[in-house]
């Protein structure tokens, strides 16, 4: 009976040797036909004989490894060669392969399979990456290559050292080949020091499709976690023993290495492989896996389950004997392509167990292999295993997801390649993407890198689709590479919509383009090129509608987006009439960058497009030409659409203004004063006039002559507007007037009642409260949000570099988190609560009464992070701010609000004198900006008006310190310092920054809360600031003692250079690496506006004042009410640099 090794304990494969020398020696782990059943040199199979095989056992094949390592390397005490990286690039037997593999790892080396199938080139490409100076290579199979490589090598990189040997053979690693017993010499290889778990095992590369090959190194902890993914553990529990059959895999491939090493040493397998035949290296040859040979030899060693390749599946389910065959196994698992639907079908319905796995070399097979009752007939559709694994999702547009793997503790990746804005979404408790809302998530606890604490995985890049009934399936349907995602962040599906035009009689091919940009268009090859582009555009635009129909606002294709290809410029196309998308791309690059080119810079009508104008100018007839456009637009007849609609509440959108926007200026071309209107007209206009008739005289006084002042003003007026519809809409009518709240419990302690604690101020907050003698009890509101919320507020605390003990602490007795209908525990309550909801209102009446009775002080810190929302953006969160205000009212407990200082942003504008007060501001001009500070401003007048004892606190720019150093890298600043960093240049600002670290700002707000003294407002900025052009030398000067830059590399040069420099690569940045490199690109807007407010700030105040033109605010309530704002030390050097060294092990 197999003795098999525990799948929690952390073997590595020499542990694992060991392990079945002592246990399993009998037993089989490979099998293969018996020599005796090859006929003749040309080594195929006679037809199938059942059980016709022979086996090496655990003790022969743990016998050979450490012969091998003992051929590899003879003197492992004494040569000091410990982890040197040692190439395979062989063509042999399976057998000897795999057997050099284990070999080369107990003699504590590490292998890199290389395939025999890569150029001179990138087989160099590969040494030089990963270290590798010493190759293994069958020298009589491989004289051609061996030679090309030699030869490159020579000539490319004369200086590179190269050893190359020959691999152990098949007769020195197997004397006694299936038939070795105890009884036969022997000895051990010395056991050698053990590796970290956390150390390199192997390397096996990529497959080079998009250039040269790329080394993946794979761990030892991330090969126990291949071992523990879903087939390996769903075999072992099957009731028949597996004989598991990958015998057509190319050793060097991860799936081979998969089937053949890790499930048969790990769990115990017996790996069926084609019958060894290379006795004589110089002149044998190893057997060429066929559809036929593979499936006889599969058939002779009793294999139970197959991984097998789309390749020889297809060709199989053409052929009954094969079906046949194939639906005695347990299992028919596909991998590594897709199958035609229609075979795959055919296999289903003639009794073959088919299955799909979903796998890859940086993070091994990751779905169920077994079906859930009534799911075995979808082969084609995926379970994923999220007990184990991290999954998460991000939309990739209409109803489709990309799968990231996230890092946990039973599962890492072997590549870490999260990018920022995945990294930040995933961070925040309340983003999820319409497309994939629901869709599984791993519940397992999210492993953060060590030092940093940053959050780690895997964008895969595989666009999938979820079960249109069976919620828990899914089935892959591209790669995000397809998909065009556009600069407002949305995605586009090309293939459904391409589909749908190609049905036109007229057209031959069509590509959809637009990635990087703010809306789609389409390149169409017309079959006869007689028509004028208009009349084209009109001939096949009732099909391109019937593709618009299926697609999401942001997919639809205008009318003014169709651009037709020239007849001495054909779609290039492959020998079988395939359109070669990217090829098409290049060809009409230029053609495609002059429309984009002509919409962004409101010239007349893209390519040739006609709009007529208005029967008149006048304001009624312009607004009834705008209906009618607006109609046209959205492809919607209402006639509800008047010309007090807000567009925005019909289904408009940024592509959508934009169209319009371009239609307006088309249109004015024409008109006397068209020129000046024009000129007026920018990619915001639309946005500040949302209603028609608002739109209609904006132009129409645009066109006779309008003042600019006047314009401003009237955008003033509107935004006041809308914030006092929204401040009416959500106050609360207050119960009685204004009090100091004395409330405490029984042991004269608070309780408190927090939100928003897995974000960088709430774990601070969070922290500090539970380390704080004035508080008796700590009630932690958050979202509801996948996985564990106890391990989700620890890894906060741990990447913060906060003490995470303090929770384990505060949650005895009970680790229970009330969820809903739970209920708290009345007796020995812990000290620490979690509930999951928005407000009181989501949690159980029970709970409710007891967050009633006990709670003294409610501190709302929740919020959508977004400075790119306009006001309306921010509904439900203020929505929740009049929830908790009606709770406080049915407490007497005081109410503490995070507040923004962007509540003061047009406080000079409007005349105001000196510092912004703490006090509330009545006349809401001062909050008129973005729709974030305009936001917070609505809550503080909802606060204001409803009589209770509350305080806002307008906090400036939080930052990392000494001790907490951590400061996200998709914050604004880092962001300037990474893209700086590639550019070369760090920009320089006039005047004084106020930042302040996290932790005074707690300090201030729990001072605050709890303090005898109270206060409506206070601001929360740095009593002592520091010059902006300080901090930006500190932070050069710190990259370059931390060794990220050279001395001399980075300059410091004004805002406005710094500016044009990034404009020039945005402008030629065509790639998703720029936008990685340099990240800024995306927040070109914001940073145009910095740069806009440092030149008025020069201008007005020199180089004093807050630095880009920033309100100074009054701190007098701040500096009277905390003692810890009041002694807040300056920012020093310590602090910049551990801010500089967190970013750099965050991956800056």
């Amino acid at each position: 009976m197999t003795v098999h090794p525990d799948l929690e304990t952390h073997y590595q494969f020499p542990d694992l040797i060991r392990f079945h020398l002592e246990h399993n020696p009998s037993k089989a782990l490979y099998a293969y036909p018996s020599h005796s059943t090859l006929k003749g040199p040309d080594t195929t199979l006679e037809k199938p004989l059942p059980e016709s095989y022979d086996e090496i056992s655990y003790l022969e094949f743990c016998r050979a490894v450490h012969r091998a390592a003992d051929l590899v390397r003879p003197s492992p005490s004494s040569d000091g060669r410990d982890r040197e990286v040692v190439a395979l690039l062989a063509h042999s037997d399976t057998l000897v392969y795999d057997t050099a593999i284990i070999g080369l790892m107990t003699a504590n080396l590490t292998p890199l399979l290389i395939s025999p199938r890569n150029s001179p080139a990138a087989i160099l490409n590969l040494l030089q990456k990963t270290g590798c100076h010493r190759i293994l290579v069958t020298k009589g199979t491989m004289k051609e290559l061996l030679a090309s490589v030699d030869e490159f090598v020579s000539s490319e990189a004369p200086d590179f050292s190269l050893v190359i040997d020959e691999i152990p053979s098949l007769k020195a690693l197997y004397p006694h080949l299936a038939k070795e017993t105890e009884e036969h010499p022997f000895k051990l290889y010395p056991e050698l020091p053990k590796p970290s778990f956390e150390d390199t095992a192997l390397y096996i590369h990529s497959s080079g499709s998009t250039g040269f090959p790329k080394p993946i190194p794979i761990t030892h902890r991330g090969i126990w976690g291949y071992a523990n993914l879903p087939p390996g553990r769903e075999l072992l529990a099957h009731t028949r023993p597996a004989r598991l059959g990958g015998l057509a895999i190319p050793a060097f491939h991860a799936l081979a290495f998969i089937l053949q090493l890790i499930y048969p040493l790990f769990c115990g397998f017996t790996s069926t492989l084609f019958t060894p035949t290379v006795w004589d290296p110089e002149n044998d040859m190893p057997i060429m896996p066929t559809p036929e040979n593979t499936l006889d030899a599969m058939e002779r060693t009793g294999t139970t389950a197959t991984m097998i390749f789309p390749t020889f599946l297809q060709i199989w389910s053409k052929e009954a004997e094969s079906v046949k065959r194939l639906s005695r196994y347990d299992y028919v698992v596909l991998t590594g392509g897709p199958l035609d639907k229609e075979s795959g079908d055919m296999l289903i319905a003639n009794s073959v167990r088919l299955r799909t796995i979903y796998g890859g070399t940086e993070f091994g097979q990751i779905n169920h292999l077994r079906p859930r009752p009534g799911d075995e007939d979808d082969w084609m559709w995926m379970e994923f295993n999220t007990s184990r694994v991290g999954v998460r999702w991000s939309g990739a547009g209409q109803g489709r997801g990309e799968i990231v793997l996230l890092h946990s503790e039973t599962h890492i990746p072997a590549v870490s390649n999260l990018p920022d804005d995945l990294s930040m979404k995933f961070e925040a408790s309340d983003v999820e993407d319409e497309d994939v809302k629901g869709w599984d998530a791993g519940n397992v606890v999210v492993r953060r890198e060590r030092t940093s604490g940053a959050l780690k995985g895997y964008s895969t890049s595989d666009v999938w689709e979820r079960h249109p009934t069976k919620p828990h399936l899914y089935r892959l349907v591209g790669r995000v590479d397809d998909v065009l995602i556009h600069s407002s962040g949305e995605k586009t599906v090309p293939g459904p919509l391409e589909k749908i035009i190609l049905g036109s009689p007229y057209v031959k091919g069509v590509v959809i383009f637009g990635h990087g940009r703010a809306q789609p268009g389409v390149l169409v090859e017309p079959f006869e090129h007689d028509r004028a582009l208009g009349e084209f555009r009109n001939l096949i635009w009732q099909t391109v509608d019937a593709a618009n129909a299926i697609a999401p606002a942001f997919s639809r294709i205008y009318k003014e987006m169709i651009v037709t290809t020239s007849p001495d410029r054909p779609l290039p196309r492959t020998p079988k009439d395939t359109l070669i998308r990217k090829q098409a791309l290049k060809v009409y690059e230029q053609d495609i960058n002059e429309l984009y080119e002509t919409i962004e810079s409101n010239a007349n009508g893209p390519s040739g497009a006609t709009i007529e104008p208005p029967s008149s100018w006048s304001i009624s007839a312009l607004a009834e030409w705008i209906i009618t456009q607006a109609q046209d637009i959205t492809s919607k007849s209402e006639p509800s659409l008047t010309s007090e609609t807000d567009l925005f509440d019909r289904g408009f959108d940024s592509l959508s203004a934009t169209i319009l926007r371009l239609r307006l200026v088309s249109a004015l071309r024409g008109a006397s004063g068209g020129e000046k209107a024009i000129a007026k007209i920018n990619q915001n206009t639309i946005y500040t006039y949302r209603t028609v008739s608002a739109l209609a005289e904006f132009i129409i006084g645009s066109l006779h002559g309008g003042d600019e002042g006047d314009s401003e003003e009237k955008t003033v007026q509107e935004h006041v507007k809308r914030i006092e519809d929204m401040v009416a809409k959500y106050s609360v009518k207050p119960t009685s007037s204004p009090s100091k709240s004395t409330k405490r419990s029984d042991s004269g302690k608070h309780a408190v009642l927090i939100t928003g604690t897995t974000g960088s101020l709430g774990s601070q907050l969070l922290s500090d409260l539970l380390n704080d003698s004035r508080v008796a009890a700590v009630y932690a509101l958050n979202r509801k949000t996948p996985g564990d919320i106890i391990a989700r507020q620890k890894a906060r605390f741990d990447d913060k570099g906060l003490d995470s003990s303090v929770i384990e602490e505060a949650l005895a007795p009970n680790k229970s988190v009330v969820n809903g209908n739970k209920h708290l525990r009345l007796e020995e309550r812990p000290r620490l609560v979690f509930l999951q909801g928005t407000s009181p209102d989501d949690v159980d009446e029970d709970t409710k009464s007891i967050l009633r009775s006990e709670i003294t002080v409610v501190i709302h810190n929740a919020w959508k992070l977004d400075f790119n929302l306009p006001l309306e953006g921010f509904d439900t969160s203020i929505a929740e701010v009049g929830k908790l205000v009606s709770f406080v009212q049915s407490t007497g407990a005081k109410m503490l609000f995070t507040s923004s200082i962007s509540t003061a942003h047009r406080w000079a504008k409007e005349g105001g004198i000196g510092t912004f007060p703490e006090e509330c501001q009545e006349d809401a001009r001062y909050a008129v900006g973005g729709g974030y500070g305009e936001a917070k401003y609505v809550c503080e007048r909802i606060l204001k008006n409803a009589g209770i004892d509350a305080t806002s606190f307008r906090i400036g720019q939080i930052t990392g310190s000494a001790k907490s150093p951590a400061w996200s890298l998709t914050d604004w600043l880092p962001i300037i310092i990474k893209s700086g960093i590639e550019m070369r240049m760090m920009p320089e600002a006039a005047g004084v920054v106020s930042w302040i670290s996290g932790s005074v700002v707690s300090k201030t707000i729990l001072d605050v809360g709890f303090g005898d003294t109270s206060a409506f407002a206070v601001n929360v900025v740095h009593p002592r600031p520091t010059k902006w052009s300080t901090v930006m030398k500190q932070i050069v000067e710190s990259l370059v003692e931390q060794g990220r830059v050279k001395p001399g590399q980075v300059e410091i040069v004004p805002w406005s250079e710094w500016m044009r420099e990034l404009e020039r690569i945005a402008g030629k940045a065509g790639d998703v690496k720029a936008f990685e490199n340099i990240p800024a690109i995306k927040l070109i807007s914001f940073y145009r506006g910095m740069v806009d407010a440092d030149i008025a700030h020069r201008q007005e105040n020199g180089y004093g004042g807050e630095a880009v033109d920033l309100t100074p605010l009054s701190i007098d309530n701040a500096k009277k009410l905390s003692k810890s704002f009041d002694k807040a030390p300056a920012l020093k050097r310590n602090d910049i640099d551990a801010w500089v060294k967190w970013w750099i092990s965050a991956g800056m």
